[in-house]
């Protein structure tokens, strides 16, 4: 039992010192702007295009400032925290389904009924379902910080049917506040965990 407890603290220790530079919040404080600024231009593959550019640039951010300084520690993906990793994939795999369904029906000449139902309350169930996903992220990554953002985007992303102001511009502000903090852990980061050069060599 005490080998398992050491394990899983080993783990939470591996996870929360690989997400301590603050890059997944930049990478997703990037996507939060593009995709509101995507909102006031008329082409709707924008979005998905931004987010093509910014995933790749998320590993390559990691490989620059976060692998020269602590390294990188595998662990077996079936559970962290306590919440298995497929359960976290399975709901963004269900955001994105709802999201398809509802395209696919407003292309219908008869719409089915959840069309109307999804519609009529999308600011609330888009903001619950970004703060669903948030919160179990956060556990499973061991990054408190994300049930910050996961209420920030409940209210802003939530609130934006009824505060008469664009979605953009509630989209612009979650990842605007999300970004500006995750360069603040990028800078601590990198003055906490200087580059070590030994005989020439980085490591």
């Amino acid at each position: 039992m005490g080998d398992n407890i050491d394990l899983k603290e080993l783990q939470k220790k591996a996870m929360s010192s690989f997400h301590e530079d603050g890059i997944f919040d930049i990478m997703i404080g990037l996507l939060g702007l593009m995709w509101g600024f995507s909102t006031f231009t008329d082409d709707s593959a924008l979005g998905v295009i931004w987010i093509a550019v910014v995933i790749p640039s998320y590993w390559w951010l990691k490989r620059v400032y976060t692998l020269p300084r602590i390294g990188l520690v595998r662990f077996s993906g079936r559970k962290s925290g306590g919440v298995p990793r497929a359960l976290v994939a399975g709901l963004v795999g269900a955001a994105v389904a709802v999201s398809f369904a509802v395209w696919l029906s407003a292309t219908l000449t008869t719409r089915p009924f959840y069309y109307y139902f999804i519609t009529d309350y999308w600011g609330i169930i888009t903001g619950v379902g970004a703060a669903v996903v948030g919160v179990f992220y956060a556990r499973v990554a061991y990054m408190p910080r994300l049930y910050v953002y996961s209420f920030l985007a409940l209210v802003l992303i939530g609130s934006a049917q009824y505060s008469g102001l664009p979605f953009g511009i509630h989209l612009i502000a979650l990842g605007a506040a999300v970004l500006l903090y995750g360069g603040y852990l990028l800078n601590r980061f990198i003055d906490k965990y200087p580059v070590q050069v030994v005989d020439g060599q980085v490591g």
